[in-house]
């Protein structure tokens, strides 16, 4: 494996979770238990919904914007000081390091956010560099993310190129222009059957990675 493109969340550290989870843990830092109601909230506009149940239901002080921005806050300090790797990913990146593999993240979380975590976990010393949609300027449902660090990684087409990811959308769109795909299972994906159906390889943990498929 020459090339290894890596997504972050959910592929090697366990982070979505938090992310599933983000709008209880806002409530109980604010001490109100956790809604099951609102754990589902999850559709393209559930920021607007939770802070307008908030407001009414809890008659607490918010605004899209200042969830937006204790949002931030909150992960930051998760990423900085709790959040841990999936089993595996870790000596599976060091095996791929010692067989010489050029290595990036592409993701969509932010890079600010992202480096307390890199750095805390060690994770630094395998990627030449990161990625991140924000500072692109494109999300991952589009391939020009994907080039771009394949160009920056010094492959020549995507065939060259191994992409791990948990998501259908992003995993989808590598394969589509083709790139090889590993597929990561992350419980937070619910297109688990779509996910496995487009990958080169579906795994459950990185020991199961097949090299002889990307030679």
């Amino acid at each position: 494996m020459k090339y290894a493109i890596f997504d972050f969340d959910g592929t090697i550290i366990d982070s979505m979770g938090m992310w599933r989870n983000i709008s209880n843990s806002f409530l109980e830092e604010n001490g109100i238990q956790p809604q099951e109601d609102l754990k589902q909230l999850n559709n393209a506009t559930w920021v607007d919904e939770f802070v307008e149940i908030v407001k009414k239901r809890f008659n607490i002080d918010i605004n899209k914007k200042s969830f937006f921005n204790w949002t931030l806050n909150y992960a930051t300090r998760q990423y900085r000081d709790i959040l841990e790797l999936k089993p595996t990913s870790y000596n599976f990146l060091s095996t791929l390091k010692e067989q010489g593999t050029k290595m990036c993240i592409c993701s969509s979380t932010y890079k600010d956010m992202m480096m307390p975590a890199l750095e805390r976990l060690d994770l630094l010393k395998f990627f030449d560099f990161t990625c991140h949609c924000a500072d692109f300027g494109k999300e991952k449902d589009e391939p020009d993310i994907f080039y771009y660090c394949m160009e920056k990684l010094g492959a020549k087409n995507p065939q060259e190129v191994v992409v791990f990811e948990d998501a259908y959308y992003s995993a989808s769109t590598a394969k589509s222009v083709g790139f090889n795909v590993v597929g990561i299972y992350d419980p937070s994906e619910p297109c688990q059957k779509e996910l496995k159906s487009i990958c080169d390889q579906y795994i459950t943990d990185y020991t199961q990675v097949d090299f002889s498929l990307f030679q």
